[in-house]
């Protein structure tokens, strides 16, 4: 086994693990090149269906059509830094484990990393096995019965933010990724009043433009999912001029 060091890496030392599972999928943001190529080659080979980022804001985007088992993050990124994309996927995809890789090896940085919500922290430079080895532990740690609840109960509906779906007087109804992180970040902040922007950059990780009106459009298909009269809801209310408020009825159970 060798150590990654800097950008000499050696690809022909690479050892394959077999395995009888389906491959788990895993989301490596990593903004050396290098790095990310061996990354990518090295896991998987070693049966990991491996998608790479070299840039923390992709992560929405990507979240939104794919469901990932662990994601692997680099602190030092361009732009918003890996601490910034942890909080937010501990946020909003809770149920994704992180597994940090850096160079910033000292105890303060790895606490703050694991104190923030990672499940480890490995610092660079690492021998690759090792990190498979985390991986691996991570993936198996992470079971059914521990992982962080998803499902949120509010009268008569259950929003299953992990399933991505609702629960309405027993009928299930399927929401999109962004439709469920959407809900969960209005819920998140009841009673708040949440502008246009907000909702953008927490749910997308980019700026809003002021003639884009593909927020409303998805506040619009989720009260006909969820409201029982869409053109007066009860839960996603309009605060005219500022954005939208999420509304718990009184004496609603969650």
């Amino acid at each position: 086994m060798i150590s990654y060091i800097g950008k000499k890496l050696c690809m022909e030392s690479i050892v394959t693990f077999s395995k009888k599972s389906a491959p788990k999928r895993l989301l490596v943001v990593e903004d050396d090149e290098i790095l990310l190529v061996f990354l990518e080659k090295y896991l998987s080979i070693n049966n990991y269906e491996t998608k790479c980022l070299n840039d923390g804001a992709k992560i929405p985007a990507i979240l939104e059509a794919q469901r990932y088992d662990l994601a692997i993050l680099d602190l030092m990124l361009p732009g918003k830094d890996g601490i910034y994309w942890l909080k937010w996927l501990k946020r909003y995809h809770p149920y994704i484990p992180v597994i940090i890789i850096s160079a910033k090896s000292s105890e303060d940085d790895r606490l703050y990393g694991l104190e923030n919500g990672a499940n480890d922290y490995v610092i660079k430079p690492f021998r690759e096995g090792e990190l498979l080895i985390r991986v691996a532990n991570t993936l198996r740690s992470m079971t059914y019965f521990n992982r962080p609840k998803s499902a949120v109960q509010i009268g008569n509906t259950t929003i299953d933010m992990e399933k991505n779906c609702v629960f309405r007087e027993g009928e299930e109804i399927k929401l999109t990724v962004l439709e469920a992180s959407i809900l969960k970040l209005l819920y998140l902040n009841a009673g708040a009043t949440l502008t246009r922007d907000d909702i953008t950059e927490q749910v997308r990780g980019a700026k809003h433009h002021p003639l884009d009106r593909s927020i409303d459009i998805h506040i619009n298909k989720l009260r006909k999912k969820i409201e029982e009269e869409p053109s007066n809801p009860t839960f996603i209310r309009t605060i005219r001029g500022k954005g939208y408020s999420f509304h718990l009825p009184e004496g609603v159970v969650t």
